[in-house]
């Protein structure tokens, strides 16, 4: 990683440059970068190698996401330096803003293994299985654990805040969606069933989740740092949306709208990243929902470049190199389609490059370095 300590010299973050470039307020000749998660397999090396820095573990009791952190002394003691390490990582790589998301205590069923990376062997990836979620019923609904929103759940996001470097931003959101919850509190196949069997608990649970969020996202926006809500919601896959789109649009639609009046209240910005087949939708995200960026691209079903020729002057476009590509390509390989990429995207701004996706673990440390290198030219 030696070729690559150029990278780290001196970042000069400005927050509000990234803003106006996505905007529109300005067409930068050379677009800002942006991502939304970048996974520890690849994080860690970097931090140790190029920054010199100490990697540090969260635990059961350190553990952010899922909100179940411990506030002993010993636990803040880790979680901050956890925390240093985010911030200086998105620093010290050259974004002008830190993303950092964690949810409400939401018990749900997930499915575990190992993760195959290289390297990331002993460390295990979870995701959403079709099987049954903890509600399915009345009963369920009543008698499920919904949190409370209180003070003690935005510990990280007020430490963030708090340590922000000169110029930068903060980016952060409730982690996961409406729907990606209900989806997980019902499970993905008896949800299909009960759009049809039992609508109305579907629109409760919605509600009841919608309303959290909403609350959640008043608690963010009193953050001065804060600069945009950067929203995660998967509503499609590889040909479709994973739901009809007319349900889409009237169960959690409409919480995305309210989120997005609640965040332009403030003078923020309401970007959502949604995986997925969703051009059903998206002329509903754009005029109702009133969203300012859009994120998720993959080459086999929209390429960022036709996104930007089809919508590029009502929103911005986020990201959008194929994660296949990004962990595939040889290096030299992948700085010509991220500079074909550039080429047809970056004129007239409202466009900033990253991940199509993310960054996960089975992404070569080398291929993220030459893509923010060859961003930076």
């Amino acid at each position: 990683m030696e070729n690559f300590q150029s990278l780290l010299k001196k970042p000069k973050p400005d927050i509000q440059a990234f803003l106006d470039a996505l905007t529109g307020k300005t067409a930068p000749d050379r677009p800002p970068m942006i991502e939304y998660l970048v996974d520890n397999a690849v994080m860690r090396p970097i931090l140790e190698d190029l920054l010199g820095r100490e990697w540090v573990d969260t635990s059961d009791k350190t553990e952010y996401m899922g909100g179940q952190m411990d506030f002993s002394q010993e636990n803040l003691d880790c979680i901050n330096a956890w925390l240093d390490n985010q911030i200086a990582f998105w620093h010290r790589m050259g974004y002008d803003f830190i993303r950092c998301e964690a949810s409400l205590p939401l018990p749900a069923v997930a499915l575990l293994t190992a993760d195959t990376a290289r390297g990331n062997e002993s460390q295990s990836r979870a995701w959403q299985g079709l099987h049954d979620g903890p509600i399915q019923t009345w009963d369920d609904f009543e008698r499920y654990p919904w949190p409370t929103v209180t003070d003690a759940n935005f510990y990280i996001h007020q430490y963030i805040n708090d340590h922000l470097p000169d110029g930068f931003g903060f980016l952060t959101c409730h982690a996961g969606g409406v729907y990606e919850h209900v989806s997980r509190l019902i499970g993905y196949q008896n949800l299909c069933l009960m759009l049809y069997d039992n609508p109305e608990l579907v629109k409760a649970v919605a509600d009841r989740l919608g309303e959290l969020i909403f609350q959640y996202n008043e608690h963010l926006l009193q953050l001065d740092g804060l600069v945009a809500v950067f929203q995660g919601e998967d509503f499609g896959f590889n040909t479709q949306t994973l739901i009809p789109p007319k349900d889409i649009r009237s169960l959690f639609l409409p919480w995305h709208k309210r989120f997005a009046q609640q965040t332009h209240a403030t003078g923020r910005l309401y970007w959502l990243h949604s995986c997925g087949e969703i051009s059903a939708i998206i002329d509903d995200l754009i005029d109702d929902v009133k969203i300012d960026g859009k994120h998720s691209f993959q080459d086999n079903i929209l390429p960022v470049w036709e996104a930007k020729r089809l919508y590029g002057d009502r929103i911005a476009l986020l990201g959008g190199v194929d994660v296949n590509k990004l962990a595939s390509l040889k290096p030299d390989e992948l700085r010509v389609y991220l500079r074909g990429i550039i080429e047809k995207c970056a004129p007239g701004g409202r466009f900033a490059i990253g991940a199509g996706n993310s960054i996960p673990s089975y992404v070569p440390v080398e291929n993220y370095l030459t893509m923010l290198d060859e961003c930076r030219r």
